[in-house]
């Protein structure tokens, strides 16, 4: 371990740095309504990720003894069950280096924690990226051109977390694929084929169809508005940004002038449709996360509108359940189907650390075949570096069952927040979503009008 005196000094750091970060986060609470923004990893932080539980308190895992005096501090937004199984990771990792790590887990408060450690120049060895490695985080991060497990990046995943100068800062060891997760024993029930779903009235002559069975069609757990937010985030490259869109709003997005009334409101329209038709659970806005996934996995709901990772919660809740997953539909009827997709779980190091040479080689260790595909799999994602597969993993199977299905007719897009909208509105998205369902058939409006003017103040600072 570390000798004692620098043990306690970095300790006592860190914890000022949390304790700040608690007060942030109670300042916030108190002024505006909770969330995070754009780095919930849009489709979800990965801290949710976590089956039965809503993870709140930092936690600090004790490192493994090691044979030299370094402990890296690493913080990850990953807890609960996949937090234990990045400590055995680390634990393997110290066993065969003898360098300490000791993982930082702040829960839902991450981004807080973050932001006011970057405010006070005290950041951990090493952390996990959450999809901003390219932006918010690339200005304390170490460039990582030079090692050799860049050149194994797969093409897929690279252009995402390169930045405008070339340069690489994070190990990226999981793509996060987004798309629709459903139950296929109610689809079978309903008479409905995923793969015949291409548009969103095609989506909705399903859910017409799961109705009849009694089931709720589309389960959202809107006590957090990561999943009012995600609604938006999967319907929006349709309407707006993909390559098959007619009157395409990418630029526009990007350089102010993008008009919400005429381009937003046919989806917070739509979402009011469904709302009104009977398509979501009556207690959309108090229903929590887990609820959903249970819904999902002890078939009471069909549908759950998040990251794939969804599934894997799901099945520790009913390991028998027959889960799939969907494209996205687009909301034209000669459009493609497609995916949303980002960093998944990526770590990079400060470019300040007093470690760099260990921090070098834990994100090498990370890089390894063996060991990037058991991080993919206990969060339900895809490895990110070429050669590397976990085909036989319950949710890479359906995404390949899936893309498949569709070959040359599914577009892979990157997350629409990231790649159009200011940093700070994942939140705003949820926010503004929520109108809609506080005020059925009247709440449009206002969702347009919520969104717009978090994007004005967002876009000119």
């Amino acid at each position: 371990m570390r000798k004692g005196s620098q043990v306690m000094k970095r300790y006592g750091k860190k914890m000022t740095a949390l304790l700040c970060a608690g007060t942030m986060a109670v300042t916030l609470l108190t002024g505006c309504s909770s969330g995070g923004d754009n780095a919930a990893v849009s489709q979800q932080p990965e801290s949710t990720a976590v089956t039965g539980s809503e993870e709140k308190a930092t936690t600090v895992v004790e490192a493994q003894p090691s044979a030299s005096d370094v402990v890296l501090e690493v913080e990850t937004i990953w807890t609960g069950d996949m937090l234990n199984g990045l400590q055995e990771i680390m634990d393997d990792f110290t066993a065969e280096t003898g360098i300490g790590v000791e993982l930082i887990s702040p829960g839902d408060d991450y981004e807080n924690v973050m932001k006011t450690r970057m405010a006070s120049g005290d950041l951990p060895d090493l952390w996990e990226t959450h999809g901003w490695s390219t932006t918010r985080y690339s200005e304390y991060l170490a460039p990582l051109n030079e090692e050799t497990w860049v050149s194994h990046i797969k093409e897929s995943i690279k252009k995402t977390v390169t930045d405008s100068q070339g340069n690489i800062y994070v190990v990226p060891l999981s793509i996060d694929p987004a798309s629709i997760c459903y139950n296929k024993e109610i689809f079978e029930e309903a008479g409905v084929d995923a793969t015949t779903i291409r548009t969103w009235a095609d989506f909705e002559a399903a859910c017409d169809k799961i109705l009849t069975t009694g089931k709720v069609p589309v389960y959202v757990g809107g006590k957090s508005v990561n999943n009012i937010a995600n609604l938006f985030e999967v319907m929006a490259p349709g309407f707006l940004t993909n390559e098959d869109v007619a009157d395409n709003q990418g630029a526009a997005l990007l350089d102010g002038s993008f008009d919400w009334e005429t381009n937003w409101t046919p989806m917070a329209q739509k979402l009011d449709d469904w709302l009104q038709k009977g398509y979501f659970n009556k207690d959309i806005l108090t229903a929590s996360d887990d609820s959903s996934i249970q819904a999902l996995a002890n078939g009471d709901g069909a549908i759950v509108i998040s990251g794939n990772h969804t599934i894997t919660q799901a099945l520790s809740y009913n390991p028998d359940a027959k889960l799939g997953i969907m494209a996205i539909p687009s909301p034209n009827e000669n459009g493609k189907v497609y995916v949303s997709s980002g960093e998944g779980t990526c770590y990079g190091m400060w470019k300040d650390s007093e470690y760099p040479d260990e921090c070098r080689k834990l994100l090498e260790y990370l890089a390894k075949d063996e060991i990037s595909i058991k991080i993919a799999t206990i969060n339900g994602k895809i490895p990110a570096m070429e050669g590397v597969t976990n085909d036989d993993e319950y949710v890479t199977k359906e995404f390949n069952i899936m893309s498949s299905a569709f070959g040359d007719d599914l577009l892979f897009v990157n997350y629409f927040d990231r790649a159009y909208l200011p940093s700070g509105m994942w939140n705003d998205m949820g926010v503004s979503g929520n109108e809609v369902f506080m005020n059925p058939g009247q709440g449009v409006g206002k969702c347009v009008e919520t969104i717009k003017m978090a994007y004005d103040e967002k876009i000119s600072q």
